[in-house]
């Protein structure tokens, strides 16, 4: 059994990996639910239904946070915001159901896939 001790840091080091993740994903978003994701992961979470929920849940808090900052600071163009809010929620909502009828390993897979696909196509966007 672990010491209590460890198991603070453990706690701790997994809660400055969440926030670092959220900081990051306030501002950037891509990538922000593949790192939550290999985070949950590391902190032991093996369902990927829970994690789905997990990473879903700790992105609405981070975004709403960003928008809050980002609406107070006037950087919002509003038009696209409400567009890209729209087809946020469908996606999510459209995905989420299909994400319990898939078996986790072909879950995993796409996750994996996705994640890979959007690192190289950023890479092969920048400057």
């Amino acid at each position: 059994m672990p010491h209590p001790l460890q198991l603070v840091v453990v706690a701790l080091a997994a809660l400055a990996a969440q926030f670092a993740i959220a900081v990051y994903g306030g501002y950037f978003g891509a990538g922000a639910g593949i790192f939550t994701l290999a985070s949950l992961g590391l902190m032991g979470l093996t369902d990927i239904d829970q994690m789905n929920g997990l990473k879903n849940g700790s992105a609405v808090c981070f975004n709403a946070a960003a928008l809050v900052l980002f609406a107070l600071s006037g950087v919002v163009i509003w038009p696209i915001a409400a567009a890209m809010t729209a087809g946020s929620l469908a996606g999510g909502y459209l995905a989420s159901g299909l994400a319990r009828r898939v078996p986790p390993a072909l879950v995993r897979a796409a996750v994996v896939f996705m994640g890979l696909g959007a690192t190289a196509w950023l890479f092969l966007q920048r400057p």
